[in-house]
């Protein structure tokens, strides 16, 4: 994902030049990584959620979230945090006190939202030459021009996007599959960790849910 990670932050309100612009990218991609370490797949869909649409998240605070007992405790941990600014001094204090739940409170209770939009750049044109190699792949003309109202629909599929459409059974399930990821921003992290999900269902409706900020890199 690093090479992915070219970030552009816009303020809500100020002049960019007014105070320095701390950097989201630890944090972010951190919590990518904690929703790795996720296996209940009731919960997987909302950890990738949390993840994706996030602007901040202290990447110091992520240890109190993964000692909760439960991987639900431990999502919920994530949801209290996101978007909230809180100093490493702030969560030495909440990892002080004695019960984790408290801790994972503790850090809830710090309401300082993080004054920026965090988009991150890509470049389509893998993930679009990816598509186009899928839709070239299909045995009937007619699945070809399905596939390609998609391919034109589009203005991004990512290739781990596609590499997981390519994967379903059948050819409808393939195109349908590319209808549904169609500009979402998604990393081979979380196909994996959607891949954690029971059903094939369960699997598409988990990427579907990544709603990750971007802007696009032309060439």
């Amino acid at each position: 994902m690093k090479h992915l990670l070219l970030i552009f932050v816009v303020m809500s309100s100020v002049s960019a030049q007014a105070i320095p612009v701390p950097d989201p990218v630890p944090g972010v991609m951190a919590a990518l990584q904690f929703c790795t370490q996720i296996e209940d797949d009731t919960v997987i869909p909302a950890c990738v959620r949390i993840e994706s649409s996030a602007n901040w998240f202290t990447k110091e605070a992520l240890p109190i979230c993964m000692q909760q007992s439960f991987d639900e405790d431990r999502v919920r941990c994530l949801r209290g945090i996101q978007n909230s600014h809180i100093r490493v001094e702030e969560v030495q204090v909440c990892e002080s006190l004695t019960f984790d739940d408290e801790k994972a409170r503790c850090l809830a209770e710090i309401n300082r939202p993080f004054p920026y939009r965090t988009r991150l750049k890509v470049d389509p044109t893998p993930g679009l030459q990816a598509a186009s190699r899928l839709c070239q792949s299909f045995f009937t003309d007619e699945d070809k021009r399905r596939c390609l109202r998609e391919l034109t629909a589009a203005e991004l599929f990512t290739v781990d996007a596609v590499g997981f459409c390519a994967d379903r059974f059948s050819d409808d399930e393939k195109i349908q599959c590319l209808a549904i990821l169609r500009n979402k921003f998604i990393v081979a992290d979380e196909v994996r960790i959607c891949e954690k999900v029971f059903t094939d269902e369960g699997k598409l409706s988990c990427l579907q849910g990544v709603e990750r900020k971007y802007l696009l890199r032309r060439p």
